[in-house]
Parts: C-alpha cells; structure tokens; sequence
C-alpha cells in the first residue's frame, strides 16, 4: 500500500456545510438503487441498477473492495446517500488521480456536487501529497462541464475515443486542477 492510499485511507470522513463524504456500505443499497436505477443519471458512471442484489454487487465491488478515495455523499441531517465521489486511477508514483461523481437528480441543481467536490479538493491539496486530479466527461454531458469548472478544473482538451462506455469507444473533454493550482486559488481568495 502506498503513502496517497494511506493517506485517503486516514479520511474516511470528510465534513462540508450541507453533506459529509463517508464511505459507502452496504446499508446504502436502497439509496443507490433509487437513483442507479435511473438509465439517465448512471448512465455516465456505472451500469444501471435493476434490482438491490445489482446495487448491493456495486456497493461490495466499487466501493468497499477498495476504499481509499471512494465516498458517499451523504446529508448531514440524516445521512442519507445521495450521490458519491471516487477517485480512480489512482497513480502512486505520480501522485494523480481520476475523479468520477453522480448525484440523485432529486439533489440536482441545488450546490450538492460543488459543496462536495470542494470539501474534497480542500482534503487531497491539503492533507494528501496528491499532486493532480483529473476528470473526464462526454462533450454532451454539459452538466457535468459545468460542476468541473465550477469547483475550478480547468478543461485541458479532448481525448478522443478514450472511454469505452456502453459498448463503444467515446470522446472525453479532460479536465484538472494541480496542487499549486489550488494553492493558489485558495491564496486568491484570501
């Protein structure tokens, strides 16, 4: 195990205004399955959802089979998942990471996902020795363009017929943000 999964591993927990990033267990199936069940919101993450056994399989192979930078969004209210952030590709030597999201559409819209990718930005450039994130989105999920920039990744370029996806091979509008750019976004800000 690497310092970077160590280093996730040491935030299990990760507190924003409206939400925590916890992990995903097994007593979330029901609320994964409302909204991975909808062909329209997994359709960029993960197979659609048909029943809590697929929901559960996810849960147990997404999930908790490696836990280091895989997070529930939950509402800090009553804890209830409503969508989860994961790094990916998480690359040791070069201490970079992909990053893939989804959020229930009934929490769409409403300052979740950008609430939750900042309390999480704040972890990785600040308590990790992560050095880059990076995201991908297909060129027509605009709404997914619009919650990267928004946390502040800035759009690098397209990769073309970079993700196999639903049996073919699509483009993907690459997104990052480094260490130093967050930095000194935060230092901006002071």
């Amino acid at each position: 195990m690497g310092i970077l999964v160590r280093e996730l591993l040491a935030q299990p927990i990760i507190l924003a205004q409206r939400v925590k990033l916890r992990p995903v267990t097994l007593a979330d199936t029901a609320a994964l399955l409302a909204y991975a069940s909808d062909p329209a919101t997994a359709h960029y993450v993960f197979p659609v959802q048909h029943s809590v056994e697929d929901s559960k399989n996810t849960i147990l192979d997404f999930f908790m089979a490696q836990p280091a930078g895989q997070y529930g969004i939950a509402l800090q209210a009553n804890d209830q998942l409503i969508g989860t952030l994961q790094l990916l590709n998480i690359d040791e030597a070069n201490r970079k990471a992909s990053l893939a999201y989804v959020l229930d559409p009934t929490y769409q819209h409403q300052g979740y996902m950008q609430e939750s990718l900042q309390a999480l930005l704040a972890v990785l450039f600040q308590q990790t020795s992560l050095q880059r994130l990076y995201a991908l989105h297909e060129p027509e999920n605009q709404a997914s363009a619009k919650v990267m920039l928004a946390a502040g990744l800035q759009q690098e370029g397209v990769l073309h017929q970079t993700i196999f996806i639903r049996h073919q091979f699509v483009d993907g509008c690459l997104h990052a943000m480094t260490r130093d750019q967050y930095l000194n976004g935060v230092n901006d800000d002071e």
